[in-house]
């Protein structure tokens, strides 16, 4: 009895010395007051690169509808900077966008990483370089199954050319039994 009330005492007073502690999160910025600030999508910012990402998602926005040979034109413009590179990753975004635009794309993303702050770098690993990942796998699977398609279809032809013939073959010696048993039967009468 001794020994579960020595042990119950010094549990009480572990946690008990424990609320007497500083807190170690007394020094952070509380979530939504870090939330309320405003993003800065680069590590170094400076007003030639556009720092506050309401610009960047604008941006975005106003350039979906365009089709891809106007985007094509203005990335053929742009030069590498930075700003450029990260403008030439939206615009390489669009539906319309061909393979293997979307995979230099993937290349400029991973090369701006680096120099985009944490919060920036989760969201353009989320909303642009994952997404982008996975329609060109899928691009990829769709491109390896239509040749599959096409092959095995020259495949059913080529098949079916084979038994077309046979068949031409067997109709042939169908003919010619049938013209040996006519001949047999007229020479018994």
């Amino acid at each position: 009895m001794n020994f579960k009330l020595l042990v119950v005492s010094c549990v009480i007073f572990f946690f008990t010395s424990c609320e007497l502690l500083p807190s170690i999160n007394s020094s952070k910025i509380p979530v939504e007051e870090l939330n309320n600030q405003p993003i800065c999508i680069w590590v170094k910012s400076s007003k030639e690169n556009n720092c506050k990402i309401e610009y960047w998602l604008q941006y975005w926005a106003e350039i979906e509808d365009m089709s891809w040979p106007e985007r094509k034109k203005q990335i053929d413009v742009l030069s590498e900077k930075d700003a450029d590179v990260l403008k030439k990753v939206f615009l390489s975004q669009g539906k319309s966008t061909p393979y293997q635009a979307r995979l230099r794309a993937q290349s400029w993303v991973q090369s701006l990483l680096p120099k985009f702050s944490l919060r920036m770098r989760s969201f353009m690993l989320v909303a642009i370089y994952n997404t982008s990942q996975d329609l060109l796998e899928m691009e990829s699977a769709l491109v390896t199954l239509s040749k599959i398609n096409t092959h095995q279809s020259f495949k059913i032809e080529e098949q079916q050319l084979l038994l077309n013939k046979q068949q031409n073959q067997i109709d042939q010696l169908l003919n010619i039994e049938a013209s040996i048993m006519e001949s047999i039967e007229e020479d018994k009468e």
